[in-house]
């Protein structure tokens, strides 16, 4: 009785002293558009939806191409940062093949700089190579095969 008497009294004690805790504001506030833009160059972005891929015994998605067009209207939003279609690609289902993916791989490379923003958004299936000792990681594409993904169709994410 005596201590839960004592932690009582401690706990009152520290809510009304100067020495115990105190609100802090919290959340996140966003920047405003002139910090935002000192903070981050131009925004670039990939964004790749496969839900009907081309090998049968790949089981297809639902919504993966849907989630894909969905982002892609979010950043082509103010909210999302008004990219236009210069700054955007965007690959659903039979687009996204291996070259394809590569070639918007190497389209980011050649136009993003320093201080910008480069976001890839994939949505679909990804794998692991376990006929390799080190057992790489894939993003499958379109034209992935069902198996030996190291022989074409899928994308090393070593390589990004």
């Amino acid at each position: 009785m005596r201590k839960r008497l004592l932690a009582v009294a401690f706990l009152v004690a520290s809510i009304h002293s100067p020495f115990g805790l105190t609100a802090q504001e919290r959340g996140v506030s966003p920047l405003s558009a002139e910090a935002s833009a000192k903070a981050v160059g131009t925004t670039y972005a990939i964004v790749i939806g496969i839900s009907d891929y081309q090998d049968d015994a790949i089981p297809d998605l639902k919504y993966a191409h849907r989630d894909a067009e969905a982002f892609a209207n979010f950043l082509r939003s103010p909210a999302g940062g008004a990219l236009d279609n210069d700054h955007l690609k965007v690959l659903i289902n039979e687009q996204a093949t291996q070259g394809q993916f590569g070639a918007a791989l190497d389209w980011l490379w050649e136009v993003a700089g320093e201080h910008d923003r480069a976001i890839i958004y994939f949505s679909g299936h990804g794998d692991v190579e376990r006929k390799s000792i080190t057992n790489p990681g894939y993003l499958l594409c379109w034209d992935a095969p069902a198996r030996v993904y190291m022989s074409g169709g899928a994308f090393d994410v070593r390589s990004l």
